[in-house]
């Protein structure tokens, strides 16, 4: 060949080379950028188990019908600390279905929540608040109660949801967030529930509750006896 074709045909191949060069920065260039990673929560886990792990809350209830109620100030009518077994720390428990009032203004926005739900002042809320958790306190101490808890995690707190029976009398067990509606001391509000063990479903325990409330309503028990509604 000779050497003029020879520098042509080199010639072609480096301008050929140099235009698949360029294409390829220039596509590299307008790709995308990456989209950040969307973080996942870790899921809760139960104590005593590996956070590594990964484990949810039990799909069933643990019963603990042994369960003791500690006294703390922190205490409330629905948030309570309890040592569930000898073999488990003291725990703080949320209990499903209900809000009860508050016993302080650690939480003004929840305090005002519940005075405009009951159409009283967030003063009267607090006062209230700190009589239903004086009547659970002496309610705990003085009655047989079973703690019933999946270890579901309250967000953002060392706490778990759970319910709480205590025996009234001999042989009679009731939950205790029918005591607090009962007495006017919580609302039927938050996180809700299959029932261990009880043939009732959950819609059917929530409409029971509201039945519960308006009577509280009617007979003018606890925080109604203030209400303006």
């Amino acid at each position: 060949m000779p050497l003029r074709d020879t520098l042509l045909n080199l010639a072609i191949t480096c301008v050929l080379v140099l235009i698949v060069v360029l294409v390829a920065i220039l596509l590299k260039e307008s790709r995308p950028a990456p989209v950040a990673a969307v973080p996942v929560g870790v899921a809760q886990v139960p104590p005593g188990q590996n956070a590594d792990a990964g484990r949810a809350p039990l799909p069933e209830f643990k019963v603990f019908p042994k369960a003791k109620f500690i006294e703390s100030r922190t205490n409330e009518a629905d948030t309570l600390r309890f040592k569930v077994s000898d073999t488990e720390d003291e725990h703080v428990f949320v209990l499903y279905f209900v809000d009860a009032l508050d016993a302080s203004s650690t939480h003004p926005q929840r305090v005002q929540e519940q005075a405009r739900y009951f159409g009283v002042s967030s003063q009267r809320v607090i006062e209230e608040g700190q009589r239903a958790a004086a009547y659970v306190t002496k309610l705990l101490k003085e009655h047989p109660c079973s703690v019933m808890t999946r270890w579901e995690e309250v967000p953002g707190l060392s706490r778990y949801y759970a319910l709480v029976l205590v025996e009234i009398s001999t042989g009679k067990w009731v939950y205790l967030a029918d005591l607090l509606v009962q007495q006017g001391f919580a609302r039927v509000a938050g996180v809700t529930t299959n029932l261990p063990s009880d043939a009732r479903s959950m819609n059917d325990y929530a409409l029971e509750l509201q039945a519960l409330r308006r009577r509280a309503e009617q007979q003018k028990a606890g925080i109604w006896a203030a209400s303006k509604l």
